[in-house]
């Protein structure tokens, strides 16, 4: 049977104030949006088989062009089982029918609760709010506080009839809007626009990029103070679910027929993406792919419980109880898992270099974390794995059959192990008046030479007298000598006869000394018939003939890498476990809280799975598909490769654009986006179907087949929630709410923050507190990005084309200061700023190997002055 859902799984829209110009999203990482025609059709080259991205961000009149999130219908079923793109005019089934899709109904529901939610405290709410935790706007109480909420309500559009709907002030017959009143410097009167293309897909818009207060009367007024939190305050940011209906033609009825997709998606409307081609270190793929991971069990194969790995558990993503159980396991990470290089490793360590092209900051590093050969991020050293000589191996493989057959090896890691009784042995020795010392003993030709010749004729027994060369033919020969059934009276004979020789020796000797030698002496040998020994030496046998001369270089990076529980600290320098003396750990960028000792997380630290792809990197464990031949890669543009072959390629490409970190609040989305719970399975986000659903169902759309094209908003007997019950699901709204407010103010404040880092503790204590003015005169800050993919500082901007490109480095906000007053700056001139893209003019585009510092491979275009 056919399942029907709606990809990607959250769609991303961006703000925009063309009135009317648009684009399409992108939908790969790190690329350009897509160019569109008026009715939301990708524009495509000759061929006809790419869709064409956009050569400008700006319209005619130099206004923001919206950027639209685009959805689709995908089929899953036997022959697709990881699912395909479904097309009007495609056979489908459902319901007890079966027909032609001749159209798809979408319904969206965009809302915007901010005003009427809790102040964004950093850390505070991610895991429930405290008692007394402060709402904003808390002078408006009762149920004029629902009057905070933008509610334009449900629109519905179709690919034939009915293609438009906004989420204006204007609800129709069908609902009771809230917006707010006029406000100041920009009044909101829709959310959103909904249209659909030729092929039935759907084109989801955001707002114009409108903000504004209704506190304007009085003196200073409109202002802002927070970051965060402004009371009176609107933004057009929104999200919401995006829901579906196939409507068939179906013969056996001859009448059309309505099937539900199984879920609905979600779609989040964000601020301008200024730096489409640069990702963040962490991006929203990245956490909740690690969530995947780690709260869903979707890689039982690379994360589960011990010994399980190779026969991975199988746990529906849906299944809370089994998740819970297995959540409270024991579970690790694969230690044997291989990542790929070019498609795991390197997008980790490429993004930070961009970085360059977006900031000064980082000039005081010296840039060593670059493509040059004076820096450490070299794709053709890193990405080499440790090199076997098999040839080698083989021959000491050889050598490891015959001495552990004839005993050798047996007697050659049991002497280490004995003489650490070396020195007890020796003072019990002394007091008896023997003349042997324990070293002359275990070492004795007589006493090696008869355990040798003992656990040799064992060998022939069990295994025959010619052990051959080959080491697999003979470890399985060796394992399999038990099923033989004279085997256990073999065993026997050989402890015995091992265990008279050790006594032999313990003449003069403390008994207890006796007691361990015999007890260490049957530990080893249990390692010899349970193959320990055997495995052993072919390990030794790899790692001698192993070439690793990368290994220092994937170690020094491996270990600048800020670890769970060091988001507080600077550095390991002064520590007896430091890792690299005296070098900031990485990544050197804010984290979650750097701004106040309440739950503090100053430094941003990758995900679990991250950290564990670069650890088995660090650690010779992964494979480098060029070198392999499995895929090309280009080291210079690690996306460009990228297709969405499935359905899960699409969510995770579209996801890849956002940022995944720091959140303070974060960029499109806050903290909330990691939590478990308010995720139905990865990717798809738990909705309340109070919410999502059509008015009436497909069943009874089908009984009333004159009305089946009304839309029912009616039925609804509640308001949108001013609260959140993660059990039901989220609501039109919930997923923005946590957001600054208004989005500009924050946007422009998270440029760069000043961290204390004196020692390791000062971020957790209070020395004011004492009136310890030493501690503050030993003082050190260090000045510390946020997230420069999103909000750039400096960039090369495109001055001037009359006599050739005019190229120079320069603010990205000049005139837009980093204070309250810059905030409302930003409100009104957030539209005017460049985007910064690849520079057309250094085509073909290619990296200078050998360069150090940012060249002109990024520059700022389209600014639009007064």
């Amino acid at each position: 049977m056919a399942t029907y859902r709606i990809h990607p799984g959250i769609g991303i829209a961006r703000l925009g104030n063309s009135p009317d110009a648009f684009c399409i999203s992108p939908e790969k990482p790190a690329a350009l949006p897509i160019e569109c025609d008026a009715a939301g059709n990708p524009m495509l080259s000759p061929d006809g088989q790419q869709e064409l991205t956009i050569n400008t961000f700006k319209d005619g009149e130099g206004r923001i062009k919206r950027q639209a999130a685009r959805f689709q219908i995908y089929v899953f079923d036997d022959d697709n089982p990881q699912g395909r793109p479904l097309k009007i005019g495609d056979q489908i089934e459902g319901g007890g029918n079966a027909g032609t899709l001749v159209d798809i109904r979408w319904r969206v529901w965009l809302a915007n609760k901010k005003a009427a939610w809790y102040d964004f405290e950093q850390m505070e709410g991610e895991h429930g709010y405290a008692p007394g935790h402060p709402l904003r706007n808390p002078s408006i109480t009762d149920d004029a506080r629902q009057r905070l909420i933008i509610d334009p309500g449900p629109r519905v559009v179709d690919g034939t009839t009915h293609r438009r709907a906004s989420f204006d002030r204007d609800g129709g017959a069908n609902y009771s809007t809230t917006f707010p009143p006029q406000l100041k410097p920009n009044s909101i009167e829709t959310l959103g626009d909904l249209l659909t293309d030729s092929q039935g897909r759907l084109l989801v818009l955001g707002g114009h990029g409108n903000s504004g207060t209704f506190l304007y009367d009085d003196f200073g007024q409109p202002r802002i103070d927070s970051y965060a939190n402004n009371d009176g305050w609107f933004d057009d940011v929104a999200d919401g679910p995006v829901m579906a209906r196939l409507v068939m033609f179906s013969p056996l009825v001859n009448r059309y027929r309505y099937i539900d997709v199984e879920y609905p998606a979600w779609v989040l409307v964000g601020y301008p993406s200024y730096v489409p081609e640069i990702l963040d270190i962490i991006t929203i793929t990245d956490v909740v792919d690690n969530m995947a991971i780690t709260q869903f069990a979707e890689r039982t194969d690379l994360f589960g419980t011990a010994g399980t790995f190779d026969c991975p558990q199988k746990i529906p993503p849906t299944d809370e109880g089994a998740l819970i159980h297995w959540r409270a396991g024991k579970l690790r990470w694969n230690p044997d898992y291989k990542p790929w290089f070019y498609r795991d490793i390197w997008p980790i360590l490429f993004r930070p270099d961009q970085y360059t092209y977006l900031t000064d900051v980082l000039a005081q590093s010296n840039y060593p974390h670059n493509y040059s050969t004076r820096g450490t991020f070299d794709p053709y050293k890193l990405g080499v794995p440790p090199q076997v000589n098999w040839k080698g191996v083989e021959k000491c493989e050889q050598r490891c059959v015959r001495k552990h057959h004839n005993g050798e090896t047996f007697v050659e890691t049991l002497l280490p192990t004995l003489l650490v009784l070396e020195k007890p042995a020796e003072t019990a020795l002394m007091k008896s008046g023997a003349l042997r010392g324990p070293s002359e003993v275990l070492t004795s030709d007589d006493f090696t030479e008869e355990i040798r010749k003992a656990v040799e004729t064992f060998s022939q027994k069990t295994v025959g007298k010619n052990p051959g060369e080959k080491f697999d033919e003979y470890a399985e020969k060796f394992r399999n000598a038990d099923r033989a059934a004279s085997y256990p009276k073999i065993k026997d004979d050989l402890e015995h006869r091992i265990l008279d020789v050790v006594k032999s020796v313990c003449a003069g000797i403390d008994a207890m000394v006796c007691e361990q030698l015999e007890r260490l002496t049957l530990e080893h040998l249990r390692k010899f018939h349970n193959g320990t020994l055997l495995n052993e030496c072919r390990r030794r046998c790899i790692e001698s003939n192993t070439y690793d001369p990368f290994w220092p270089m994937r170690k020094f990076l491996h270990d600048l890498l800020r670890q769970p529980g060091e988001e507080n600290e600077f550095s390991e320098t002064g520590k007896p476990s430091t890792r690299v003396h005296g070098l900031p750990l990485m990544p050197l960028l804010c984290g979650d809280n750097p701004i106040n000792n309440t739950l503090p997380a100053k430094f941003l630290r990758l995900t679990d799975y991250q950290l564990f792809l670069l650890g088995q990197w660090s650690r010779g464990l992964f494979y480098n598909e060029d070198l392999e031949g499995w895929a090309k890669a280009d080291p210079w543009w690690p996306y460009g490769g990228w297709t969405n072959k499935t359905a899960r390629d699409l969510d995770r490409g579209v996801l890849s654009n956002l940022l995944g970190g720091a959140f303070c609040p974060g960029g499109e989305c806050t903290w909330i986006i990691r939590n478990p719970a308010i995720w139905r399975e990865p990717y798809r986000i738990k909705a309340d179907p109070g919410y999502y659903n059509f008015g009436q169902t497909a069943a009874q759309a089908n009984f009333n087949t004159t009305t089946a094209e009304v839309e029912y908003a009616t039925y609804l007997t509640n308001d949108l929630s001013q609260t959140s019950d993660f059990d039901i699901g989220l609501q039109p709204g919930d997923l923005s709410k946590y957001d600054a407010l208004p989005w500009q103010a924050d946007f422009n404040e998270c440029s760069s923050q000043t961290i204390d880092i004196t020692y390791e503790e000062f971020n957790k204590i209070y020395p004011d507190s004492v009136g310890d003015s030493l501690m503050t005169r030993e003082q050190r800050q260090w000045e510390t990005l946020w997230w420069p993919a999103h909000r750039p500082m400096q960039t090369f901007e495109l001055v001037s084309i009359s006599n050739g490109p005019n190229i120079q480095w320069l603010d990205w906000t000049p005139g837009v200061t980093q204070t309250n007053a810059g905030d409302l700056k930003m409100v009104t001139e957030w539209w005017r700023l460049p985007f910064v893209r690849r520079n057309p003019f250094m085509q073909p585009w290619v990296e200078i190997p050998n360069a150090v510092g940012p060249q002109q491979y990024y520059i700022s275009v389209e600014r639009t002055k007064r």
